[in-house]
């Protein structure tokens, strides 16, 4: 295979670069059969402009703010309270209480979180624009749970 891509400044055959917005200690985490934050060409997949699709319609919403994510990306806030985030044009996660992940997750609706499968958030990979669409549904969805709670 011919190389295709660098990462971390050495170039690797048959492997890529990240897409922006993803730090390179997530793709282990998301692909575990990778290291060292290379991955093959099958691997990963990004939708070009995921990232402000969701940003357009996710800022349209009162009382969303945005600020970048500790660990990378974009996450959007109602008040204090985070309704999710975007890694580039790969990666959503998003928070929910636990009954309503784990109704997601049977439903086929999202993946248990990447990192952390057991807590109440799920994650959306982004790999073709029906995702994009679902991946902003239930960034809605949290919003609404998350405006019900600022209300009582």
């Amino acid at each position: 295979m011919k190389p295709s891509g660098v990462a971390s400044g050495i170039s690797c055959p048959g492997l890529r670069q990240l897409p922006a917005g993803i730090p390179p200690v997530f793709v282990t985490a998301i692909y575990p059969g990778t290291s060292n934050g290379w991955f093959s060409e099958g691997e990963f997949m990004a939708v070009p402009g995921a990232k402000e699709r969701i940003d357009g319609a996710v800022q349209s919403w009162s009382g969303i703010t945005s600020h970048p994510h500790r660990f990378g990306g974009t996450e959007y806030l109602l008040g204090r309270r985070e309704i999710g985030h975007v890694h580039g044009d790969s990666l959503v996660d998003i928070p929910f209480p636990k009954n309503v992940r784990n109704e997601l997750v049977t439903a086929g609706r999202a993946e248990p979180h990447h990192i952390l499968p057991d807590s109440g958030w799920v994650s959306i990979f982004l790999r073709a624009s029906s995702d994009v669409d679902r991946a902003i549904e239930l960034l809605q969805f949290s919003f609404e749970i998350a405006n019900q709670r600022l209300s009582k």
